[in-house]
């Protein structure tokens, strides 16, 4: 559990370096200036929602790593550890280079690679492939959420 904590808290800390916040007033302000669609979560639930999906991808993590060896487990395990890199990276393209386009890339590539990944770990562990699903729900929707705050911007710049 410790190495699957470690990577995913690691994760959320690095994407958590370029997020709106007190600690980050021009991304607060730049974010505050953007269009949003009307079913845009309220603030609150994004810390919320990834509390959740981190606990969960630890849970995963955890079952993977400590699954007996057999084909595919290495495959199911970097295709996890991809997920986790990919909640590093999608703040920093959107809040950290602001860049609108590429979010939305970045964000649909995680979700197909949250599919891929939750396939892999239900072959390996049911329990890990189970607790994948969560993730690809909310990339899913984020990444509509981003297409559309990309589709609302697009003129702005």
């Amino acid at each position: 559990m410790a190495t699957s904590g470690l990577g995913v808290i690691a994760a959320l800390a690095v994407g958590g370096r370029f997020g709106p916040g007190p600690k980050h007033k021009r991304t607060t302000a730049w974010y505050a200036s953007l269009r949003k669609p009307g079913f845009t979560p309220p603030g609150p639930a994004y810390g919320l929602a990834w509390t959740v999906l981190g606990g969960l991808l630890i849970y995963s993590g955890t079952r993977l790593l400590s699954a007996p060896a057999q084909p595919g487990k290495r495959e199911a395990i970097a295709l996890w550890a991809a997920n986790v890199v990919g909640i590093a990276v999608w703040p920093a393209v959107f809040f950290g280079r602001k860049n609108l386009p590429a979010s939305v890339v970045t964000a649909g590539g995680m979700t197909g690679i949250a599919a891929v990944a939750a396939a892999a770990a239900a072959r390996i562990d049911r329990n890990a492939g189970v607790a994948s699903l969560p993730l690809i729900g909310w990339l899913a929707f984020a990444s509509v959420l981003d297409g559309e705050i990309w589709r609302e911007n697009r003129r702005r710049r």
